[in-house]
């Protein structure tokens, strides 16, 4: 019977979003107008009704003109309401910002900003934002005067995530009437691996040398000791050592080739998916901040060596993609 019931829902879920794509297609910036406003009375809006009709009711019965007359008057006030609250939500257009990266168990940030269309009709009140189709909602009460809403999006696991639509309310000015429209900003959120500590694994392709690992000098792990010698750096001298009464000595370091590098998930072959994932998410973070060139290999995709932000983020989505499909963003 739960099972019918929540095939039910789904159905008519399903329904409603054909019918929005039709009604209130994708779009990066949104005016606010009569295609794509909703408006009915709140609950609190029916009680108030409920009240005007007992009013109605008692002063006829009891020919009491007075009473008739506040009757009158509440309904006046309720449908000037609907005008007062259409037009303060309708007195802005909205954008929302690109959605940073972040890593799993982390929180993305979604701003959506406020553009006031004429400044002698600004929005007033706060607004209410929630993502259709799960519990994340949040309340902004001074939102007339941030002119920006913010939601903090969980990062429950990785992936490429559509972002559902933005269902945006606003109960202004006496709570009479609720405003509210789904947005579909056509964006999308990506939640790369858990980055994981681990020491950088580099392969070289060249087909002289087959796949091996190797290391060049640099500056990046400690080696070994060597004997000093004149025009060795000073910070590289084993001071401490040196203290104790032994002969001066500098220490070498060790870093991940730099040419033809490649970072490849068959190196984890024996490890668990996930953990393999976080470990070159980690290894990927640690040669683009270093700026070394280097390549990922990831089942059937090969990225070509090269190196900055721009690259990095292919790596990070590569891996946020593995194996998984682009799917609605669920934060429950």
């Amino acid at each position: 019977r739960c099972l019918m019931v929540s095939r039910l829902k789904r159905s008519v879920y399903d329904l409603q979003n054909r019918w929005l794509q039709r009604r209130i297609p994708p779009s990066p910036r949104y005016q606010l107008n009569l295609k794509n406003v909703f408006i009915f009375p709140s609950r609190f809006g029916f009680g108030y009704l409920l009240t005007c009709v007992g009013l109605f009711i008692l002063g006829t019965n009891y020919q009491n003109n007075l009473m008739l007359l506040l009757c009158q008057f509440l309904l006046a006030i309720f449908l000037l309401h609907l005008f007062v609250s259409y037009r303060n939500f309708t007195a802005v257009s909205l954008s929302l910002k690109d959605i940073q990266p972040v890593y799993v168990s982390e929180h993305a940030l979604l701003c959506l900003q406020l553009h006031v269309n004429n400044e002698d009709m600004p929005f007033y009140g706060g607004l209410h934002i929630q993502l259709r189709g799960t519990s994340l909602a949040l309340l902004n009460r001074r939102a007339d005067q941030d002119r920006e809403v913010k939601l903090l999006l969980p990062a429950a696991q990785r992936g490429i995530f559509r972002l559902p639509r933005i269902t945006l309310s606003s109960t202004y000015p006496l709570g009479l009437f609720r405003c509210w429209t789904h947005l579909d900003f056509n964006k999308s959120l990506a939640i790369y691996p858990k980055p994981i500590a681990s020491a950088l694994k580099l392969t070289s392709t060249d087909a002289s040398q087959g796949d091996t690992a190797g290391n060049v000098a640099g500056i990046d792990e400690f080696d070994s000791l060597r004997t000093f010698k004149p025009g060795d750096p000073m910070n590289r001298v084993a001071w401490k050592q040196a203290a104790k009464g032994g002969e001066l000595s500098t220490k070498t370091f060790n870093q991940a080739q730099q040419e033809g590098g490649w970072l490849s998930l068959d190196t984890y072959a024996g490890e668990p998916l996930e953990k393999a994932l976080g470990l070159l998410t980690y290894q990927v973070n640690r040669l683009s901040s270093q700026q070394h060139v280097f390549g990922l290999s990831i089942g059937n995709k090969r990225i070509e060596p090269s190196t900055g932000e721009a690259h990095k983020h292919r790596c990070l989505k590569s891996l946020a993609r593995y194996r998984q499909s682009e799917q609605d963003y669920a934060a429950d």
